[in-house]
């Protein structure tokens, strides 16, 4: 299968095969739809992350409403909220921070997401009621969109063929190697995890949830132990992966 042939799949048929309300729509009516992975390369790292962002503005006086899909997984798009010029928080956090620390360019990555559609949680339900429309949350139900979801990226791994998979968080390494959420915790230390995935063995790497490693608090320790630890330890696997020859 094609990239492209695979996209046309997954359009058309995703939100379908998780059994996804086709109705669920945002504030002004706008459906929530597939996000697909527009940033492809082959051969070489693929990004997995739990699911995509939407693109949020500020609506009367209310910041980070979420309005409209977003254009592509960890999409660093810039657009105008209704208050500021800004892009995706994960977006910018894999651009200016992960593949950064990681020596590694966008045009280099596979970008995508387990579950490929924005799900609502109980923060966004609150807005949307102070803005008159009821919607209900749907985040409680990742686990089961992403168990769903394995076949889509099993297509997308055998099509990209990369060198590394990049795991982001525990609910998607969790639910893609098939450990305990608190086990999945464990192997959030830059490591290579081989698994088995469609016909070979594949090397995943392990890191932080999207989010946490822009967070600076005293109380969160992940940017320090990502810049110190995690982070070095998963750059210098990937370079002792791209050494080898190509299976």
């Amino acid at each position: 299968m094609t990239i492209q042939q695979y996209q046309k799949k997954c359009s058309r048929e995703y939100l379908k095969s998780i059994n996804f309300p086709e109705e669920t729509s945002f504030l002004y009516g706008n459906p929530v739809q597939t996000v697909l992975p527009i940033e492809t390369a082959i051969g070489k790292i693929m990004v997995i992350g739990p699911q995509p962002a939407a693109k949020v503005y500020f609506v009367d006086g209310i910041p980070d409403v979420p309005l409209f899909n977003a254009t592509a997984p960890f999409s660093i798009e810039p657009y105008y909220d209704g208050n500021r010029v800004r892009s995706s928080y994960t977006g910018q956090e894999l651009s200016e921070v992960i593949l950064d620390t990681l020596e590694i360019s966008r045009e280099h990555c596979w970008l995508t997401s387990l579950v490929k559609v924005f799900l609502f949680d109980d923060d966004h339900v609150k807005k949307y009621r102070r803005l008159g429309k009821e919607i209900k949350a749907n985040r409680a139900l990742y686990s089961e969109y992403a168990n769903k979801s394995l076949s889509w990226i099993r297509q997308e791994i055998e099509i990209a063929n990369p060198k590394a998979i990049i795991l982001l968080g525990p609910d998607v390494i969790s639910s893609l190697l098939l450990f305990s959420e608190k086990e999945a915790m464990d192997l959030i230390t830059g490591k290579v995890v081989e698994k088995k995935i469609i016909w070979k063995n594949s090397n995943f790497i392990c890191l932080p949830p999207p989010g946490v490693i822009m967070e600076r608090s005293a109380r969160n320790p992940w940017p320090r132990k990502f810049a110190l630890q995690i982070g070095p330890k998963a750059a210098e696997e990937i370079r002792r992966l791209e050494a080898q020859p190509s299976i």
